[in-house]
């Protein structure tokens, strides 16, 4: 059974919730960096992809896909102060408003000109988030969570194609947005419980 905790920023619960936030980042980041190693690098990989690496490509993805959700969610719920479950309906609205937010945010600093110097051109941020991008996000996070057969056609979900293929420039904002304040560039300094403890103590010597 789940206790449903309210906490304050801070306590002990609050401090586990940033733990497991930065756990789903990393986590986010290691199947973003396998996805990029499987991109085809050549004309060659392009044309004639090896089918297990369309396998890994397909897995990396999804893993990065699962993980930002869980991530996006670990930091609703610690802005709530409240560890009590999320309606997905809830979570689709707050994930369109964050993507708006960066949109609007990206705006903002290059008119002012302090954006980066890849993020020169005003046009790439001057969409808006489509409406649907929360709801899809949430059923593709489901199809590849579970062992469910939509994953393969689709059906009354989108498929993990048809996501990458309308959604990856709202998703890479979001996980974009959250490097500076959820990377730990040392590990060591930090002690993630049972995630730090697992391979000492499974692995220790007797």
């Amino acid at each position: 059974m789940i206790i449903i905790t309210k906490f304050e920023i801070g306590d002990e619960t609050d401090q586990n919730i940033v733990k497991v936030i930065v756990h789903e980042y990393f986590r986010c980041t290691v199947a973003f960096e396998s996805f990029v190693q499987y991109i085809p690098k050549n004309n060659t990989e392009f044309l004639n992809p090896d089918s297990k690496t369309n396998l890994l490509r397909y897995n990396a993805y999804s893993l990065f896909i699962q993980h930002l959700y869980e991530y996006f969610v670990g930091c609703v719920k610690r802005g709530y102060h409240n560890t009590r479950n999320i309606p997905g309906e809830k979570i689709d609205v707050l994930l369109n408003g964050e993507v708006e937010k960066n949109l609007r945010g990206w705006r903002i600093v290059i008119d002012s000109g302090t954006a980066p110097s890849w993020a020169k051109d005003r046009s790439y941020f001057e969409d808006q988030c489509p409406p649907e991008f929360g709801k899809n996000f949430r059923h593709i996070r489901n199809s590849l969570s579970h062992a469910d057969f939509r994953r393969i056609e689709g059906g009354d979900r989108i498929t993990l194609t048809d996501f990458f293929n309308k959604y990856h420039k709202y998703v890479m904002l979001l996980y974009r947005n959250g490097k500076e304040f959820w990377t730990i560039d040392d590990l060591n300094e930090i002690d993630l419980g049972d995630v730090t403890a697992f391979s000492r103590q499974t692995f220790q010597r007797s």
